[in-house]
């Protein structure tokens, strides 16, 4: 690792893009020892780029997957430099503010980036690489103007291991190294694997949460496989009175998230209790996923109105009640329990709610 005078740093204007990006994550980042905290909210930030390009309207397929080539050889400098250069032509489009922002001030970004030692790159590549694959499956499965499913479970299976299970992955390797510097007996844990399985289980979460609003844009995640069981298309997920036609397969999504946050008792276990800030931003956003996943089982997650959202008061109920959870994996692992019992219930109780109706 680099010497602390040499290291590449989020600037105070780049943490408050990441926090109008993704307030869950912020806080989890925001806690992180360096140079942990600017490896992790570097790699979410220029994942969080080539995903605002992808859902820009008006951008032709071919440009969507230009942007997403270059971010893969973003070491280059000639790449970097048309980079940047068309994420800026870009940043006037999102209707999100802190996506804008983020365009607009991608150079910046990029200049964090191009701070680090090649020796550091290595972190991202598997990264950028395994994100940017799972872009590009978005670009190609989902045509503009046209209500279109995913083909196959293993499809899904395969887009939240690009979207979510490598970026557990860069999570893992960043841990361990972290970790090596106080342990130098650490050689394998924590975990890649169990990394990937819980970074799938969040992708996960999102696809679910996020239903409504990217049915309307033409995206169904939901298998087609799925839904031809159902008698259902793409374009029925856009009445949200067809929810209960597809409760059945959005719980059989939740229950394949929950047997991957399953390996969270493990991989937090595998944190030495005497690394905090790691041990608290694992636990954060899986219970949080947790308590997402109890809303979706009971919410209409193909009507906007309906998105399951967890309040902000329990985000900072969650936080508050930490300190025991960093010192004991027993106490993790029954708060875990506890959120796993409760899931199981919302789902079952759910199901049996659409069946009366």
């Amino acid at each position: 690792m680099m010497e602390k005078r040499e290291r590449a740093v989020l600037s105070g204007e780049i943490k408050t893009i990441l926090k109008r990006v993704s307030r869950t994550l912020y806080l989890s980042v925001k806690i992180l020892p360096e140079p942990v905290k600017t490896h992790m909210g570097l790699g979410y930030l220029l994942c969080r780029a080539m995903d605002t390009v992808v859902d820009t309207p008006g951008v032709s397929e071919a440009a969507k997957l230009e942007i997403l080539s270059l971010m893969r050889g973003i070491d280059k400098p000639a790449n970097a430099a048309a980079l940047v250069d068309k994420v800026r032509a870009l940043a006037s489009a999102p209707s999100h503010h802190g996506e804008r922002e983020l365009l607009q001030k991608f150079a910046k970004i990029a200049e964090v980036y191009e701070a680090f030692p090649h020796s550091e790159r290595r972190f991202f590549s598997a990264l950028l690489d395994g994100v940017a694959s799972g872009m590009e499956m978005d670009v190609r499965s989902f045509p503009a103007g046209q209500a279109t499913a995913l083909k196959t479970q293993k499809d899904l299976e395969f887009y939240c291991g690009c979207m979510g299970g490598e970026p557990g992955r860069f999570w893992a390797r960043l841990y361990r190294e972290a970790i090596r510097n106080d342990s130098r007996s650490v050689s394998h844990f924590p975990s890649e694997d169990d990394a990937f399985m819980i970074g799938s289980a969040l992708q996960m979460t999102n696809v679910l949460k996020d239903m409504a609003a990217d049915i309307r844009i033409g995206r169904c995640y939901i298998p087609q496989e799925d839904l031809d069981g159902r008698g259902l298309k793409p374009a029925d997920l856009a009445d949200p009175e067809n929810m209960e036609r597809l409760r059945e397969i959005t719980n059989k999504w939740m229950f394949w998230a929950l047997d991957r946050f399953d390996q969270s008792e493990a991989f937090v276990a595998a944190i030495p209790k005497t690394e905090l800030a790691l041990r608290a931003a694992v636990i954060w956003p899986v219970y949080w996923a947790m308590d997402t996943l109890a809303e979706a089982a009971h919410s209409n997650l193909i009507d906007p109105a309906g998105r399951p959202r967890i309040r902000r008061s329990r985000i900072y109920s969650t936080i508050a009640a930490t300190p025991p959870l960093l010192l004991s994996n027993t106490a993790f692992a029954r708060g875990y329990r506890f959120r796993r019992e409760t899931l199981i219930v919302s789902i079952t109780r759910g199901q049996h709610e659409g069946r009366a109706i």
